[in-house]
Parts: C-alpha cells; structure tokens; sequence
C-alpha cells in the first residue's frame, strides 16, 4: 500500500514537518542509514496518520531532524494537525488522556508522576537528554548549592521538570530542597524580563531560554549546576509515550514513530551544523549559528529503548521518591517494567 501525499501543519509547532527541500537532500543519507540499521521488529511499511502531542517541538532537533530530513516520511508518517499545542509535558499527557493524541512526549517525571496516578500509557522511547541550567546572579556570591537555601528561585510555570532537577540533585546531597527554597513560579514569558530577574537569586531555566541568558548576560548570571555535563548528561530527558486507549493499528505506528526518532537522533548528532540550520527554520529569533554553538554545549543526542529506558525510568522512580512524589515502599523496578513497552521487541 502506497504512501498518499503528506498532510499540511500549522504555521508553528508542526510547520517543520512541512518545509520544503528535504526529500532530495535527505535520500542519500537515510539509505546509508537504513542500510546498516537492523531492528528486532520492522515497521510494517503501511501509511500511518498519527496525532502526536509535543510541547516545545519547534526547538527540539529530533523532530526538526525527523520531519525535515524525511525521517518520517520514510516510515510513512503523517502528523495530523494539533489545534492546540501543548505548552508543556502536563498538557501533552493531557491531550493523550483524552484522547486528543495518541502519542505525546513529555519530561521523564512528568510522566511519572502521572503514570504513578493512573495514566492508561506505556513509555517506548527516550527522545533526548535534558538542557536544564540553574544559573545564579553573581552578585549574590552564591557558589555551592546548599547557599541557595531559604532564598529565591525563578522557575516558569510550565518547566517544573526542571525544578523538580534540581530539588533532587540538593536531595542527594542532604538537603530539604522541596520546603527550604522559595520556588517563584512566574509565567514564562516573563522569566527573564528585567524586573522579574532581579527579584530572585537564581533561576531554573533550559534551553534555548537558558542558553540565551548565559551567552546575552555572562558578567550577570553564572552556571552553578546543570543536566549538560557529567552523569545527568547521559540520562534522557524527554520520553515519547503512547496511550493504551489508541486504536489497535498505533501500535504498528508505534514502531515506525520509535524508528523515525531513533534515526533521526543518530543523523541529528553527527550533524551538528545542519541540524541547527533546519532548527534555524523554525526558532523565534535565534540564527542557526548561535543554535549552532549552543548545541556544541548541550548533551550529545541519543534515543534509548528497552532495558536501558528502563533502567533510567527506574533511576527517576527512585529519585520521586527521594522527593515524597512516589510511594516509598514501591519498587523502582517493578515500577518501570509496568510503566515501559519496547515496541521493537518481536
């Protein structure tokens, strides 16, 4: 069964999906790719039309990647239009409790949290490490993370998987980081408008937003702590789930979506500058050599299925419940065989 022509997107969110170009330049290089890529479980080669909730996507370089180097066209995908994009990893898993979508992509603890609640959805895919970046004033002399005790933290109000980072990372070190930081949750547009800035000592942010404040206002704000470096920079960040609700044919989908973003992850890392010219394309205001440099900076890209999303989503069981957010008696374990499926496995 043929593939009919691909559908049309929204101006934001999914107009990456739609940019021109790509098929001709793109031809050559998924056919090495394909060429040495030897799955468990093939996509069954039929037209999918899918509706995926993906909060953020026109600053991820997986889907900038996957949509616009015809990584899913090539699985014969089809992202349905999604009238109202979801600002964050809660409305995603909104959208796909709903059934408004049948796949989302959302923080690891996000998910997790409304896994731990209910949630009728399986996790099948970590789509990328986190760019997360706790940046204090350097007027405050702050240099260690237990003098952020009893002072002011920013965070937007629709990145608490970054705030819930960096509660953890004090947690392991001793800290009551949940009751002794006064958290500032702000809109998001306003996290780094002057006055909102100087009302705090720190602010949790990611990127771009973090990137832009760091390279815009180095002689005012330090890194102090982040998931770019060290062991966190191994560790997935934002997970593609599917709902057990969807329709009996999402999950032949579910192998071609899970093949088309581990692709175009593996592409995306080894083409750094390219995959910042695509990314260029759908940015607010950042040119694709600044994207560039940023990328340079943040975690290499890679996409983990089976025992090793498994493994992390057990790491990040263990940590919630560091946090009181998961039942302390649950065994992380268990927890993550029933909260994953590994849909490449025969």
């Amino acid at each position: 069964m043929s593939a009919p022509p691909p559908g049309t997107f929204p101006r934001r969110t999914f107009l990456l999906c739609g940019l021109a170009g790509a098929a001709a330049a793109g031809s050559a290089e998924l056919y090495h790719l394909h060429r040495h890529h030897h799955p468990h479980r093939r996509a069954d080669g039929l037209y999918h039309q899918i509706r995926l909730a993906w909060p953020d996507a026109d600053n991820s370089p997986v889907l900038n990647v996957a949509a616009q180097k015809n990584f899913l066209t090539h699985y014969n995908l089809d992202l349905l239009p999604f009238n109202n994009p979801p600002e964050d990893g809660d409305e995603a898993i909104t959208a796909l409790a709903k059934g408004e979508a049948s796949f989302a992509v959302a923080p690891a603890t996000t998910w997790l949290t409304h896994l731990n609640q209910g949630l009728a959805a399986s996790l099948i895919l970590g789509v990328q490490p986190g760019t997360f970046r706790l940046l204090v004033r350097r007027a405050t002399g702050i240099q260690r993370l237990n003098q952020l005790l009893n002072r002011t933290v920013l965070v937007g109000e629709h990145n608490n998987a970054g705030k819930l980072f960096f509660a953890t990372m004090m947690r392991r070190k001793g800290m009551n980081s949940m009751e002794k930081i006064n958290w500032k949750i702000v809109p998001d547009a306003t996290l780094t408008a002057p006055d909102t800035l100087a009302e705090a000592d720190a602010v949790v942010t990611d990127d771009p937003q973090g990137w832009q404040l760091l390279s815009t206002q180095p002689g005012v704000f330090s890194e102090l702590a982040g998931s770019t470096t060290g062991a966190y920079s191994e560790r997935t960040n934002l997970v593609l789930g599917i709902s057990h609700t969807a329709p009996d044919t999402e999950a032949d989908a579910a192998t071609a979506l899970t093949l088309a973003l581990k692709d175009a992850a593996k592409w995306s890392r080894t083409h750094l500058q390219e995959t910042a010219t695509l990314m260029a394309q759908t940015s607010d205001g950042l040119n694709a050599q600044t994207i560039f440099r940023m990328l340079q900076k943040e975690p290499v890209i890679q996409a983990i299925t089976g025992q090793k999303l498994r493994e992390q989503v057990a790491q990040y069981c263990d940590e919630l419940q560091l946090l009181g957010l998961l039942p302390q008696t649950a065994d992380s374990s268990a927890l993550a065989h029933r909260f994953t499926h590994n849909p490449l496995r025969n």
